[in-house]
Parts: structure tokens; C-alpha cells; sequence
């Protein structure tokens, strides 16, 4: 099932952005999964075992995380031979998992590999992290992952998600977040916005931890990790131009040792490889 909740003009970048990539982010290995998976399953398996009816996936992508959601038990823990679901209620998956985007082929691509999936509980609604089309406190779990950075107003987002969770409810979101060094932070952005001019943000822990306590979403966990990538496929996926291309490929070469540092930059067979910083947190609705 596909809604469309509307709100088209928010988002607007977005959609140009990843609408004709939508298929290079379907088949792109750092999102189909790595450990922010497994750790926003560990997060999301914190809350009860009863108070797993409804969860949304929130700018879903082609929708990996929704994937793991909706079929928990043939996730990376099933297959490393874990307990039954009987046997381990941390491993007890939704009722119903809404994977939710702005981006209709993005979408498409959910719809299409859910179904090879087989997965029967997973609905499809496309909206604006700003408008969320459901009531007041009927989701038990809101999940987002590598979408954060790309919301055009993440205080009107963040006051949704709060809308939309029942008391006790979770945010389980992992994303690239910047340095706190301000001229480190400023690199960052501008790499970023100049390789998709969909990106808005990437904001510093301290920012993000403060804006999520400022709207009612006490974090309860979080947990740094890195997203590891390599320069060629990284501007490859949002079509960059071989012009813009060139130029980021330099910066990156040219880079101060404070950006080296905190990017992990390394030169490697004709390629760059380099990494983001990933900040991880289950935030709960008081």
C-alpha cells in the first residue's frame, strides 16, 4: 500500500536529488546495511515486547531499515543463528512497519524489494518529515537513519515525531553529524552540500542531543560509530559532475591535517577512502 500524504514543494531537492539516483541507492552496500543497523535494532529492541504494534521509518530511502524492522528474525542476528523469536523477545519484530519518504521512485524501489522480501507488514506512505500523516500518539517506534541531514526543518520534524509517539514511545536515529570544531564542521558542510544540494546540515552532537531533549525526547542511549566510504562511488550516487567531481576530489587531497584527522582521509588505489562520523541514539517521549 502507497499513500501520498502531499506537501510536494517541501523537499523539493530531495526528490531531484534522489529521484533519478533512487536505483544506485538501492544497490549501494553502506546503505543496504552496516552497523547502524545493527545497533538501531538493539536500541529499538529495548521496548517491550507489547509496545511493538506500529513503527515508522522515517526518509526511508529504498528502505533497509524499514527491511529490518518489519522482518527482524532474518536479520544479521538470524543468520548468526540466534534465538527464536519465542526465545528472545529482543528479537520480536512490528506489526506494522510504514516506510516513509518524499521521494516516490524512492518508494518504488521499497516497494520492489519488500516484495521480493516477502514481507506482508509493510506499508509504504510518501510524505514530508514535516508532515506526518498519523494521529497523535499512535506509533510506538519512529526510526531514521542517514536523514536527519537532508530535513529542511528539523525542529518542525522533530516537534511530528514527538506528535506521533505514544507516550514512552522512541526515536531510534542514526546520522552523519559534524565535528564540534566549528572550521572542521564548515568543511564538512560545504563538501557536502557542493555533492548533493540536497543536504542541509550536519549538525555537532551537542546540537543535535540539545534539539532532541529541547523537544521532549529524552535521550535514553547513544553510541558513535563511522561510515565508512570511497570518494569515487560516494559522488558517483547523487551523479555529481565530473566538473564538481574534480573539484572535490581535490579538496579532499588538499585538506588541512585537522580534516585528515577527523575524516580519516587516505589515498588508496586511485581512490579516496574516507569517513563520516556517525552518531546513534534512542531518544524516548516523556
Amino acid at each position: 500500500m502507497t499513500q501520498d500524504a502531499g506537501h510536494a514543494p517541501r523537499g523539493q531537492r530531495a526528490q531531484e536529488t534522489f529521484g533519478p539516483n533512487a536505483s544506485a541507492y538501492a544497490a549501494s552496500p553502506v546503505h543496504m546495511y552496516d552497523d547502524r543497523i545493527d545497533i538501531m535494532m538493539r536500541m529499538a529492541g529495548e521496548l517491550p515486547a507489547e509496545s511493538r504494534a506500529w513503527a515508522m521509518d522515517l526518509g526511508s530511502g529504498a528502505g533497509f531499515t524499514a527491511f529490518a524492522l518489519a522482518d527482524w528474525n532474518r536479520g544479521p542476528s538470524a543468520r548468526r543463528g540466534a534465538a527464536s523469536l519465542a526465545e528472545d523477545p529482543h528479537l520480536m519484530g512490528f506489526n506494522q512497519v510504514v516506510a516513509s519518504d518524499i521521494t516516490g521512485p524512492m518508494l518504488e524501489e521499497t516497494r520492489r524489494i519488500g516484495r521480493d522480501r516477502g514481507l506482508t507488514n509493510l506499508a509504504l506512505v510518501r510524505n514530508a518529515a514535516e508532515h506526518l500523516p498519523f494521529a497523535d500518539g499512535s506509533l510506538d517506534l519512529v526510526t531514521s537513519r542517514a536523514a536527519f541531514h537532508h530535513f529542511e526543518d528539523l525542529d518542525l520534524a522533530l516537534d511530528e515525531v514527538r506528535r506521533v509517539l505514544t507516550p514512552g514511545g522512541a526515536l531510534v536515529m542514526a546520522d552523519s553529524v559534524s565535528p564540534e570544531d566549528g572550521v572542521v564542521a564548515d568543511w564538512m558542510n560545504d563538501i557536502e552540500l557542493r555533492r548533493d544540494f540536497s543536504h542541509v546540515n550536519n549538525r555537532p552532537p551537542s546540537q543535535l542531543e540539545a534539539m532532541l531533549a529541547g523537544h521532549g525526547l529524552g535521550i535514553a542511549e547513544r553510541e558513535f560509530t563511522r561510515i565508512h566510504l570511497q570518494f569515487e562511488s560516494w559522488a558517483k550516487r547523487t551523479g555529481t559532475s565530473e566538473e564538481e567531481t574534480g573539484r572535490l576530489r581535490k579538496d579532499f587531497l588538499g585538506a588541512s591535517g585537522e580534516v585528515i584527522e577527523a575524516f580519516q582521509i587516505r589515498p588508496a588505489n586511485g581512490d579516496i577512502h574516507f569517513s563520516w562520523p556517525c552518531l546513534v541514539l534512542r531518544a524516548v517521549k516523556g
